[in-house]
């Protein structure tokens, strides 16, 4: 798998394809997979259905990437926040209003 720094780099600068990201939403690197969520939040990248299908298993808690993150926020908050921005509210209407604030400060 690609270092992270190259993964970076290559969000940064839209130099990726929709199979990128869906690899890149299996890193092991939190930042990655922060940056992959952040970016397909960003450019409203909801036309791909595996995309879409795996951030739905990272939010439910079904994906080992669900468990990752910082000391603010999971990626499992992030990937809600994700669907969220992208028009997908049932999993964020699901929650309460401690993980709603969370949500609403993941890409904050």
């Amino acid at each position: 798998m690609e270092r992270w720094y190259k993964i970076d780099k290559k969000l940064k600068n839209k130099n990726y394809s929709k199979k990128d990201l869906l690899s890149y939403l299996s890193h092991s690197n939190d930042a990655v997979l922060y940056n992959t969520l952040h970016e397909i939040a960003k450019e409203k990248i909801c036309d791909d259905k595996d995309i879409i299908e795996k951030i739905t298993k990272i939010a439910l808690g079904e994906d080992p990437a669900s468990q990752k993150g910082f000391i603010v926020t999971s990626i499992r908050i992030v990937a809600i926040a994700t669907l969220k921005e992208l028009g997908i509210t049932n999993i964020f209407e699901s929650l309460d209003e401690n993980e709603k604030n969370a949500v609403k400060g993941a890409f904050s």
